[in-house]
């Protein structure tokens, strides 16, 4: 690194699936400014691969807290802390609650003046929590302290540990969504998705419904579901469609007349926003992350049970205008709302990237910040609502 030049300090576990999701999406943002970057991943020695995932533009520092007491893994930090240059580390982002936890810790009483970003990713309900308010309280500054997380569910207690207001992290979906051109196969099909035993319990039961009789809706499960659950799919007529690629994803989607997304899971579902971003007509479960996403009967359907599920779905089989109606509304809400830009700006905001703030990073930082902000609050052009809208079935 060369002196002087603007640094941002990742801290992170490397076995925490979310934690590393978010600091891939943190890092991408952060190369954008043309910042320098760096990763301490906290390898507890139990298997995770103690490299720096694929794709992340960050200098890797591996600690390695395997067998280490949790006096001697914050002490290990603060050594680290120490090492680096006040004059160049502009922020420390601690990813994931084992990191906030002792990077929390470490930073009591440390000399080191940079902003830092909690995104602890677990709900905040826990004696964890409260031990993390109360190392936060003890550096607590409203310039420089923020805190972001993908979940409705945590945002609350998380802002009145800090008594500010957090942020949630929009949704992403790529390009790859946006582009796809909606065009329903001649017969109507749905595709499925959602967490947990209740979710392919229910999917199951309506593919028995849907296909016991006459009539034959053919429902697919778009995922990698375990061996039991895709044992139990497939024996009620459910597809399994294990596709990773986004293109391959989106035409799947593109094709299909409802998409189905059951969950209790307190993160927002970004399989929603996609099929959103398709112009797909989502019927989902009743819970709060979903109605962050659906406004019922306007770009989607929300659904207290099954039998609420059932008719809701008839209904829109029997209704390619109300199909239309819904996925174009659906199309349009989710080009307002995920695309890159919405992120970035979140995440700029909680970085203090922004405003007056700018001033106090380096000229050329400084020229590259302020047009991902401007890019951020650009609203949407004509062109961009016109291009994302669905086109007509059949067009």
């Amino acid at each position: 690194m060369r002196g002087g030049e603007l640094r941002v300090l990742h801290v992170t576990a490397l076995g925490d699936r979310q934690a590393v999701e978010t600091l891939s999406r943190a890092t991408k943002v952060v190369a954008g400014l043309g910042a320098g970057q760096l990763l301490i991943a906290l390898d507890d020695g139990c298997g995770a691969d103690a490299t720096c995932p694929p794709g992340l533009p960050a200098d890797v520092r591996t600690l390695s807290c395997g067998g280490l007491s949790i006096f001697a893994k914050v002490r290990a930090l603060q050594l680290e802390f120490g090492r680096l240059s006040e004059q160049s580390l502009y922020a420390v982002h601690l990813h994931g609650m084992g990191a906030c936890l002792l990077g929390s810790r470490a930073l009591v009483g440390s000399q080191l003046q940079s902003r830092v970003v909690y995104s602890p990713h677990v709900a905040a309900s826990s004696w964890r929590a409260a031990l993390l308010g109360r190392f936060w309280q003890s550096r607590l500054d409203v310039t420089r302290c923020a805190a972001v997380t993908a979940s409705l569910v945590e945002a609350q207690p998380l802002s009145k540990l800090l008594n500010r207001s957090a942020d949630v992290l929009p949704l992403t979906v790529g390009e790859a969504y946006f582009n796809a051109v909606r065009l329903e196969a001649p017969r109507p099909s749905v595709v499925a998705d959602g967490s947990g035993p209740d979710a392919v319990d229910a999917v199951s039961r309506l593919s028995v419904l849907l296909n016991g009789r006459d009539a034959r809706v053919p429902i697919s499960w778009l995922g990698a579901p375990q061996t039991r659950a895709r044992a139990q799919l497939e024996a009620s007529g459910v597809e399994v469609l294990d596709i990773q690629n986004d293109a391959k994803k989106a035409q799947s989607l593109a094709r299909a007349s409802a998409f189905l997304h059951l969950s209790s899971s307190p993160n927002l579902p970004v399989a929603v926003a996609q099929a959103m971003a398709v112009g797909v007509p989502c019927l989902v479960s009743d819970t709060p992350p979903h109605r962050a996403l659906i406004c019922h009967g306007e770009n989607g359907y929300i659904c207290t049970s099954e039998r609420d599920l059932l008719e809701k779905l008839v209904l829109l089989l029997r209704d390619p205008a109300e199909r239309r109606h819904i996925g174009n509304a659906a199309r349009t809400e989710a080009a307002r709302r995920f695309q890159w830009r919405h992120f970035e700006r979140a995440l700029l905001r909680a970085y203090g990237f922004s405003g007056g703030k700018l001033n106090a990073l380096p000229p050329a930082v400084q020229s590259r910040a302020q047009d991902s902000v401007s890019a951020a609050r650009r609203p949407h052009t004509p062109s961009d609502i016109e291009r994302n809208v669905c086109k007509p079935l059949g067009s």
